[in-house]
């Protein structure tokens, strides 16, 4: 990929990862807000932390500098896949990448005041970390399958077995499903303890199974359907030893991004055929 191709690409998705990171911000301040205790006095809820509020004088305008920052955090993130596109220095790219994008959440955090305390931001920068780990086990498992697929067409090796296609993806998806959570556990807060309670069952959980199950959509017609049901029974031994049975949930928060991943693999299995 030449350098023009390469910054028309990265110009296209900050575009259009721009709207997402606004939208996304707001929807955490939505759902966040509706369960502050104790509720809020008036009928509103808001959009931007106190905080940010007082430091810019009216809530008007620290949502139109919000606005902006998690636009451009959302332009960021939305680029993470741009270094796999050149063909050498991956790894190095994408650790730049990293660093860019870690500059980029920590101004926007520090400008909209939304770490309370040093320990939030480093949580948090830990779980932008691990996107990054999680983001390139998968990909490097769509390298494998690629290398094999180029092998097959060539003559050089016979077909696989379904098994052994999936097989990664469910080793991957038992690392992340019960190790991950005793591992957030113990430097979660005890009080409140945000990242096993929202950010692992809300954020990270289905992002992954949606991510992962989509390449096996692609490269599976039927037995990618193992992959959702498989994740969903891999949350039941951390429902009962690191939550409880209010946990319950996460049956669906991986069941059902599983399954619209798998789908939209098969989509677009079927749209590149029909070309």
């Amino acid at each position: 990929m030449s350098k023009g191709e390469l910054c028309r690409e990265l110009f296209r998705r900050a575009k259009a990862g721009f709207p997402w990171g606004v939208a996304a911000v707001y929807l955490i301040f939505l759902f966040g807000g509706m369960f502050v205790i104790p509720a809020p006095k008036s009928n509103v809820l808001p959009m931007v932390t106190e905080a940010m509020a007082k430091a810019y004088g009216n809530p008007v305008t620290a949502a139109l500098a919000q606005f902006f920052w998690s636009g451009l955090l959302g332009a960021a993130l939305n680029t993470i896949e741009v270094p796999f596109l050149l063909e050498r220095r991956t790894l190095l790219w994408s650790g730049v990448h990293f660093l860019a994008t870690a500059a980029v959440y920590s101004l926007a955090g520090w400008r909209c005041r939304w770490f309370p305390y040093v320990e939030t931001w480093l949580y948090l920068l830990g779980l932008l970390l691990l996107l990054y780990v999680l983001k390139w086990s998968v990909r490097f498992i769509e390298w494998q399958s690629d290398v094999w697929a180029i092998r097959k067409s060539s003559g050089l090796d016979t077909a696989e077995p379904p098994w052994r296609t999936l097989a990664p993806y469910l080793i991957l998806a038992a690392a992340v499903e019960l190790l991950l959570p005793p591992a957030l556990m113990l430097v979660d807060a005890r009080d409140f303890p945000v990242l096993t309670g929202m950010f692992y069952p809300f954020l990270i959980l289905p992002l992954f199974c949606f991510f992962s199950a989509c390449p096996l959509g692609t490269r599976l017609p039927r037995w990618w359907l193992v992959y959702p049901a498989f994740c969903m029974a891999l949350t039941l031994p951390c429902i009962a030893l690191v939550y409880n049975s209010s946990a319950l949930f996460h049956l669906w928060m991986t069941g059902i991004p599983g399954l619209a991943g798998g789908l939209l693999g098969v989509l677009l299995r079927r749209l590149k055929k029909s070309k």
